[in-house]
């Protein structure tokens, strides 16, 4: 599983999910207060990133937080920016921590690159406590994407997480992946409309995006940006596509488990 749209590898692929915490920090407040944060002892983040999260749960508890990521370099640097937080470089698809160790176990556009998602979330399972929560707090759903006028953007992105072996579509799964492994689900979908100044400061890069994956040639990318600008210059441009959040009560519903996309 190549995992090229994470910033590790490629900074710009993850500058609109950047741009949408911004916009949805009352929700996660809200999702925060629905899955006890204040009170939990002890917090799991899994694939941390850049830190955006982890430094945002930090402040909103007095958990005892881990943060795993694969990747070293994200660890050193996280740890030298957020205090107060056990970072460490792990795998999530088979984490070192024992059984039922958290009450909470977060994590965010992660199930978009995993192989087997519903592998995933098992190990997530393993790790949290009989009735403690695991939060996908974010994935999003790429055959939901809304722009006018039509320049195939969004077609283009879902081409390119497709090429990279991720799932453009990870984010409508959630309910089924998540009831099948036994958790108690409740499903929520954010979905704004991109203000102008975003599409302005970000459409040339989303497009270099297209043009490095080798969708597009560069041709094509000139008279994509040529379309944009001259759309942009009557504020006439549409950008929608929803996100997904799903909350996982770990509660007994079922003795088995069942992986609903085998074929994923």
């Amino acid at each position: 599983m190549s995992e090229g749209f994470c910033p590790d590898h490629s900074p710009e692929y993850y500058e609109a999910f950047i741009r949408e915490l911004e916009h949805t920090t009352k929700f996660r407040e809200e999702i925060y207060e629905k899955v006890g944060l204040k009170t939990a002892r002890r917090i799991l983040e899994v694939g941390f990133r850049q830190g955006w999260i982890t430094e945002e749960i930090r402040k909103n508890t007095k958990a005892q937080i881990t943060a795993i990521d694969p990747d070293h370099i994200n660890v050193a640097d996280a740890a030298e920016k957020i205090k107060g937080v056990e970072f460490y470089r792990d795998a999530a698809d088979k984490l070192s921590m024992n059984d039922q160790s958290f009450d909470v176990v977060f994590c965010h556009y992660f199930f978009i690159w995993k192989s087997h998602p519903f592998k995933a979330l098992m190990e997530l399972r393993r790790v949290c406590k009989k009735g403690g929560y695991i939060v996908a707090l974010a994935e999003p759903d790429y055959s939901g994407w809304i722009e006018h006028p039509e320049l195939e953007l969004g077609k283009y992105f879902y081409k390119a997480i497709e090429k990279e072996g991720g799932y453009p579509t990870i984010g409508k799964r959630l309910l089924s992946i998540f009831s099948s492994a036994g958790l108690e689900t409740t499903i929520f979908v954010n979905s704004r409309i991109w203000t102008s100044e975003e599409i302005e400061n970000c459409i040339e890069n989303d497009w270099n995006v297209i043009l490095q994956e080798g969708l597009i040639n560069e041709e094509q990318y000139n008279e994509k940006i040529e379309q944009e600008q001259a759309i942009m210059k009557n504020k006439l441009r549409v950008i929608a596509f929803p996100v997904f959040t799903a909350i996982g009560k770990n509660v007994v519903l079922k003795e088995e488990t069942i992986d609903p996309y085998d074929d994923l």
